[in-house]
């Protein structure tokens, strides 16, 4: 199937041991987009909810929702592995019953919550000095891991059973689950690993939504994929244009700022389509910001 103008976003699942860009290459392979990316990078250990958006929406991505991410994490204490998932070896460093009262778990999770810094790990894609981190630890070689702010909005425990633990997590934008169990080990004096991570929400948007594409396997390509809509994605004003003023944003004009309610970035809505996003130039008028006719 061609696709010459099918900008829109998907919510679709990453299958473990893909990663992020294998589902971006698997999506344009079988719809023939002429060009998909994603939001928030998932991990190729980790599986669950990615937000991809084709053609000219892969534009937009500066512009979603500043939101949380929810994780449902699986983690083995007492075991350690360079990358701190199973990745790379895992080693046992001992025996351990998470259930013993002296651990206090569940206490112990909530000390996490709120605004904190975190270090990433060295196995990840997190650029120090013009390189990815997970070069300097495939090399052997030690780099000062910087500090980046993140807030913990939720950590529940939901099971414990000798060595292994779940737990639901909400973080911010780019928190390292993998750093996150680990300091949780070291506050009781053991190592541990993630064995698993689903991400199951990006903000509101879930596994639950009827547009929600579980397994990119079994779709067929002779069939359009259910996108979601935009508006549901981009918390931006919204004007909406006819005909005439969808020429003038063709030919890069600037518009009367008489259009506009708010003095924001605007989407200029055309039927069902975002024709473009318009933003302050002075108070007379308003400029393009980016242009997706």
């Amino acid at each position: 199937m061609k696709s010459e103008n099918r900008s829109n976003f998907y919510l679709i699942n990453k299958p473990k041991t893909w990663t992020s860009q294998d589902l971006c290459s698997k999506f344009k392979y079988l719809y023939r987009f002429n060009k998909v990316g994603h939001a928030g990078t998932l991990d190729p250990n980790a599986e669950g909810l990615m937000l991809l958006a084709t053609d000219k929406y892969t534009k937009l991505f500066n512009y979603t929702k500043e939101t949380d991410k929810t994780y449902q994490v699986s983690a083995l204490f007492g075991h350690s592995s360079d990358s701190i998932d199973t990745d790379t070896e895992v080693i046992k460093n001992e025996d351990i019953d998470l259930s013993n009262p002296s651990f206090e778990i569940e206490s112990l999770i909530n000390t996490f919550l709120g605004t904190t810094m975190q270090k990433p790990p060295m196995y990840s894609a997190v650029k120090v000095k013009g390189k990815r981190l997970y070069n300097y630890a495939r090399q052997g070689k030690d780099v000062v891991l910087p500090d980046r702010e993140i807030n913990i909005s939720k950590f529940i425990l939901l099971n414990l059973d000798g060595p292994r633990a779940e737990f639901l997590i909400t973080v911010s934008k780019g928190t390292y689950i993998r750093s996150l169990i680990l300091d949780l080990a070291t506050k009781i004096n053991t190592t541990a690993v993630v064995t698993e991570i689903l991400r199951t929400n990006i903000g509101k948007l879930s596994l639950d939504y009827p547009e929600y594409i579980d397994d990119i396997e079994k779709l067929d390509k002779a069939e359009e994929p259910s996108y979601i809509h935009w508006s549901k994605v981009l918390d931006l004003p919204i004007v909406e244009i006819d005909d005439f003023t969808c020429e003038k944003i063709l030919h890069g004009e600037l518009l009367d700022a008489n259009l506009f309610e708010n003095k924001d970035i605007t989407i200029m809505q055309h039927g069902d389509k975002i024709a473009a996003l318009y933003t302050p130039f002075n108070d007379k008028f308003y400029k393009p910001e980016k242009v997706l006719l």
